[in-house]
């Protein structure tokens, strides 16, 4: 999937990210340096889950930038305030050299690892300064989860996710010192719309027909019915949630 095919997919999904995507972990935001940060800034931000975490942690005075490359997701993100919201890339996001004390990646930076977004991380992030990269992975060991995941990644093709791993290669490049990973257990819990939701914010599900997302719905009903979750009210999704930190050579 390409970043075009990919953000008119996203265009179609801002309300399901918003409904079926969890937070972060409030223990990652502990291990960020905020309070010393004049400047953060945020690539990748879409609806504003990381986003809203930053706010209350950040120094008085503090700028906060959001690049988010998706308009219908930049949009909805310019409704949170002191937030400066740019609707571009990350490998062209128009800040200034050695301008951001802290980058952010939160559930992004494998829709851009490419030597040219990794050479725009490397030119706005001052040398000393923090690069944060954040995932939430389902935790596919429960077995309900595990067969959502297989139902998920019937759909994926040449997607760019997480769990190929090809994202890796910044951790070993010479413009950063890796400093190491962080992983905590994240339940998220949700109603059954929400489990819908998750799926339908899918890159490469959300911009699927109509009565393919309705047969999806099917199937995902099966799956918690097969697994005694059909009548719950409330549904806890477990998430492994993995924090890498990286510091500007």
């Amino acid at each position: 999937m390409t970043f075009n095919e990919a953000a008119k997919s996203y265009s179609q999904a801002v309300d399901s990210y918003e409904t079926g995507r969890p937070g972060y972990p409030a223990a990652f935001i502990s291990r960020l340096p905020l309070p010393a940060a004049a400047v953060v800034v945020e690539l990748g931000a879409g609806t504003g889950k990381f986003t809203r975490m930053l706010q209350p942690h950040l120094a008085s005075g503090a700028t906060l930038v959001a690049v988010e490359p998706v308009a219908d997701m930049a949009a909805k993100l310019a409704k949170e305030p002191n937030v400066r919201v740019l609707n571009r890339t990350a490998s062209d996001t128009g800040l200034a050299d050695g301008s951001a004390d802290v980058v952010i990646c939160a559930q992004a930076f494998h829709w851009f690892d490419d030597e040219t977004s990794v050479a725009e991380i490397a030119r706005i992030l001052r040398p000393g300064g923090t690069l944060a990269l954040l995932w939430n992975i389902r935790d596919d060991r429960v077995a309900w989860v595990g067969a959502l995941s297989r139902l998920v990644d019937h759909y994926e093709g040449d997607t760019p996710r997480y769990c190929t791993l090809r994202w890796q290669w910044i951790l070993r490049d010479r413009r950063f010192i890796f400093d190491g990973e962080l992983t905590e257990f994240h339940p998220h819990k949700m109603t059954r719309d929400g489990v819908y939701a998750r799926v339908l914010s899918t890159s490469f599900i959300a911009g699927r027909p109509e009565i393919e997302k309705q047969s999806l719905r099917t199937r995902i009903d099966a799956i918690l019915d097969a697994n005694g979750l059909g009548g719950a009210s409330e549904i806890t999704m477990p998430y492994v949630s993995h924090l890498y930190l990286l510091t500007r050579r």
